[in-house]
């Protein structure tokens, strides 16, 4: 009878045993860690794999590690837009990304518990980027939107950093803002255009004007080259070398005239 209770008690014991590891057991998957706290003071974490805590002394908080997009905009859940203003004060309606991995989850865990989406990241990227904003007029914000996304990336990362966070990309989804503004800035934009239009037309007359200047200053020159040539030419020709030019040319056939029976012919040759 005493043997009989002794293996009871020490069945119920392993019976204790086995639900206390098994609820105590548990498995952290790829891409998260387990943050173990000893009476909620953190001292581990636990990577992938099966593990177990000791009952009632330590707990444990899972954190995905694996990169993950943080939406700001509407989804089926909740409208997380965000909405700023700009230089001007002028309201801008903003759908934005966030992709980013946490690298040093025990810092993490230690400044934010398991809220840092809610304590930390979700104010600090409407912060950042309303800060980023301000400095530009909506005009500029329409135009230089590659520029604005830059500089969110860059704050961004060196703010997250030092919590263990690693940014790799953001992105500007989308913008709204009222149509009788949009309206006003397309109109602005087509009268700079016409502007620009203006100025290079007015522009190529300019190049004409003087390329025609230059071709009658051209001409010009010319024909006084050719004048002064001509004068030179003029000065050099002597009486006595037109003489001279003529005899050369002489072929020393005499002109004949017909209806008279004598021909006179007279040369007379002078120095």
């Amino acid at each position: 009878m005493q043997k009989e209770v002794k293996y009871g008690i020490l069945g119920g014991i392993v019976v204790v045993l086995l639900v206390l590891l098994f609820w105590n057991g548990y498995t952290v998957d790829t891409g998260e860690v387990a943050i173990i706290s000893n009476f909620g003071k953190v001292s581990k974490i636990e990577t992938e794999g099966l593990h177990f805590k000791i009952p009632f002394v330590q707990s444990r908080a899972f954190m995905e590690t694996r990169e993950k997009t943080y939406i700001f905009g509407k989804t089926d859940e909740m409208d997380t837009t965000l909405e700023v203003s700009t230089k001007d004060m002028q309201s801008i309606k903003l759908e934005f990304t966030v992709q980013a991995s946490i690298t040093d989850p025990l810092k993490l865990y230690t400044a934010f518990q398991s809220k840092y989406e809610q304590r930390f990241i979700r104010p600090r990227v409407k912060e950042i980027v309303q800060a980023t904003i301000s400095r530009y007029t909506i005009e500029e914000f329409v135009s230089k939107r590659a520029e604005i996304s830059k500089l969110i990336f860059e704050d961004l990362k060196d703010d997250f950093a030092i919590y263990g966070i690693s940014v790799s990309n953001v992105s500007l989804v989308n913008h709204d803002f009222s149509d009788d503004y949009e309206r006003a800035i397309e109109k602005k934009k087509v009268a700079e255009q016409e502007v620009e239009t203006a100025k290079a037309h007015q522009q190529k007359l300019l190049v004409e004007q003087e390329n025609k200047v230059k071709l009658a200053e051209y001409e010009l020159k010319e024909k006084e080259l050719k004048a002064k040539a001509n004068a030179i030419e003029s000065n050099s020709l002597s009486p006595q070398l037109l003489r001279k030019m003529a005899i050369e040319k002489w072929d020393g056939v005499l002109p004949k005239v017909s209806g008279t029976d004598k021909l006179m012919f007279n040369v007379s040759l002078r120095d």
